[in-house]
């Protein structure tokens, strides 16, 4: 009891309401005692401060949804398109005839070869910002878990512990029959059931995400509560900056402990590692970096051009503005090249006016398991290679790229970082066709374990988290039943078809990211059409679930047209121009290779889709004094 009332003296002094996480309902005494109890309150419960409707987007997530406040910050519900298929326990279902289905190991390498190839028309840039929205939205939890906390699956520890389920390498592998690896670690997807939140067998199998559920930038503001605190300056709406070597960074963590860092530097040098922003794969780094620095960069035009705004209404619109820009930037420049620009507007995704739109329902913010699911489709599209490039376009060198996973140290020394965005936009990228590269089937993780397939891994967490069939989903996605495995021809090729036959037994056992492998792409896109449905419903529950987003004429604190005008015209070269420090030439369309008809330009040229700020000035400004 001695515990039960410090949590509630706790809660009261934040003048907070206290919510299940798993119901999204306000936590009854009997649910704060049992949790209290079992010791797990930091995961089955969150504090919500009273919403106010006509207060802006929340840091945390909360308040989105005025009828279930807690739902969309961390610690919430993910939900599903097609509902969890499970045998007892949670456990994955066998094939359709009761066999075991075959193994992911062999059926990635019969299903998914490796080899390199580029896509003459798109660059690397394009996987990086894939990545980085996408980790707006997911956290990378289940996977520190099984890199981290819980390796040793492989041994016969692991046979005890229920959340592992590690992945057996045939003998006759074709790259580890001489290696030595029989076996790479993987755990169970962690869910409110694992957390004690739910209990099992009696509630659905739910993951638990520590990510918000709406694209706000969390990489770059932090999700977790106090957070925000702790970035800003509370000066100017500034967030803190280290310099390191002339460039800037986010607050780094001056502890070497790979553990609470999360770092895997190379010593001596590499030490720097962000202390509250993901220190994960080297594109999705990137544009966090990007984008908190573009924060401040915004922040200083508004506080000289607004004298009389204080810190907090400077830092609020400059993180509107800054969310914004990424969003016009995810959804009107980057989706079109890979799901199609017409598509995407038949769909309703994406606006053909570029006015005014209000899609909103008040649905809850969240996001489908599925669409988490179908990005990591985009592992085959990733060129294994990082080529470096100085200022002026010389190409200097090759290396791995999945050797700077974690390395954030790398990046201040010498003139990598900026060598590295150069790259970016001149380097091609993956093709997107049937195959994967070396480093992504074989050592994704880089310095992190010695040997691990990624996509195996993407196909085993799919039994894991219980995806449905995938000729369930095609009927979901094409309103049409799939019986045969001729009835594949609408979306996979002859061949296709009959690696599908040779490998499953029934049309009914193929599982999801093997088909998504095996697909053709959408006419119009680059996405197979499993994976273009997919991220088709979560964008769409998106714009009918957050309401603040930014095309919303009616959300609070909403932009005026000439300020939403001048969000429609900002272009990820625009902010390369202005926040990469050695950028003075980029391609007007970055996502797209250097050509005739996409020329690198110089910065200072309309075409490269800098963010006019001029909308924002507060004309009332000139007659108040001056004061913060």
């Amino acid at each position: 009891m001695l515990l039960l009332l410090i949590f509630c003296l706790y809660v009261g002094s934040l003048n907070a309401v206290i919510y299940d996480c798993f119901s999204g309902k306000p936590a009854t005494k009997s649910q704060i005692k049992l949790y209290i109890e079992r010791n797990n309150t930091q995961y089955c419960l969150i504090a919500v401060k009273p919403c106010d409707p006509y207060e802006g987007r929340r840091i945390d997530g909360s308040c989105n949804n005025l009828h279930y406040p807690s739902i969309g910050m961390i610690r919430t519900p993910t939900i599903r398109i097609l509902s969890p298929y499970f045998s007892a326990n949670y456990e994955p279902k066998p094939a359709k005839d009761g066999s075991p289905l075959p193994p992911v190991r062999y059926l990635r390498t019969q299903i998914l070869s490796e080899g390199r190839a580029n896509d003459l028309h798109t660059t690397q840039l394009l996987s990086y910002y894939t990545l980085f929205a996408q980790n707006d939205v997911n956290t990378i939890h289940d996977i520190v878990n099984y890199v981290v906390n819980t390796t040793y699956c492989c041994t016969p520890r692991g046979k005890t512990n229920y959340i592992c389920a590690p992945n057996k390498i045939p003998v006759d592998d074709p790259v580890h029959r001489y290696s030595g690896v029989s076996c790479q670690n993987l755990t169970k997807p962690q869910t409110f059931q694992y957390f004690g939140c739910a209990d099992f067998g009696t509630t659905p199998w739910t993951r638990i995400t520590f990510a918000t559920s709406v694209f706000d930038l969390s990489a770059v503001y932090g999700n977790a509560l106090g957070v925000i605190d702790k970035l800003r300056t509370y000066r100017k709406g500034l967030l803190k900056v280290e310099i390191d070597n002339g460039k800037i960074f986010p607050p780094g963590n001056p502890s070497q402990d790979v553990l609470s860092t999360l770092c895997m530097n190379e010593p001596p040098r590499e030490k720097r590692c962000h202390l509250y922003q993901p220190n994960g794969v080297l594109g999705s780094n990137l544009i966090t970096i990007i984008y908190y620095r573009q924060h401040n960069y915004i922040a200083k035009i508004l506080a000289e051009m607004n004298p009389c705004w204080n810190d907090e209404k400077i830092f609020r619109t400059a993180a509107d503005i800054n969310v914004a820009m990424a969003m016009q930037i995810y959804f009107y420049e980057l989706l079109p090249v890979l799901l199609g620009r017409r598509n995407l507007i038949r769909e309703n995704v994406i606006s053909w006016s570029g006015g005014f739109r209000d899609l909103y329902k008040g649905l809850k913010p969240q996001v489908f398991d599925e669409f988490t699911y179908a990005n990591r489709w985009f592992h085959t599209i990733q060129d294994d290679e990082l080529k470096l490039y100085d200022k002026h376009g010389y190409y200097l060198r090759s290396e791995p790229i999945v050797n700077f996973t974690t390395r954030t140290g790398y990046l201040p020394l010498d003139n990598n970082i900026d060598e590295i965005f150069q790259g970016s936009f001149r380097q091609l990228g993956g093709r997107f066709d049937q195959t994967v590269d070396y480093d992504m089937a074989e050592r994704i993780l880089g310095g992190l374990q010695y040997a691990f397939d990624g996509p195996m891994a993407d196909l085993a967490k799919g039994r894991l988290m219980g995806m449905q069939p995938y000729v369930k989903y095609r009927e979901f996605c094409a309103r049409k039943p799939y019986r045969t495995f001729e009835s594949l021809r609408d979306v996979m090729s002859e061949e296709r078809i009959f690696r599908m036959s040779e490998e499953y037994k029934s049309v009914e056992d193929i599982d999801l990211m093997a088909a998504m492998w095996a697909e053709n792409l959408v006419p119009g896109g680059r996405v197979p059409y499993t994976v273009y449905c997919l991220m088709v419903t979560q964008l769409k529950r998106v714009l009918a679930s957050d309401r603040h987003w930014y095309e919303r004429p009616n959300r609070p604190n909403a932009f005026t047209m000439r300020q939403l005008q001048a969000i429609r015209k900002v272009k990820i070269a625009g902010s390369l121009c202005n926040l990469a420090e050695s950028v003075t030439k980029i391609q007007p369309n970055a996502f797209y290779a250097i050509s005739p008809y996409n020329p690198l330009t110089d910065c200072h040229s309309p075409e490269i889709g800098k963010i006019d700020l001029s909308p924002w000035k507060d004309y009332t400004c000139d007659v108040q004094p001056c004061g913060w």
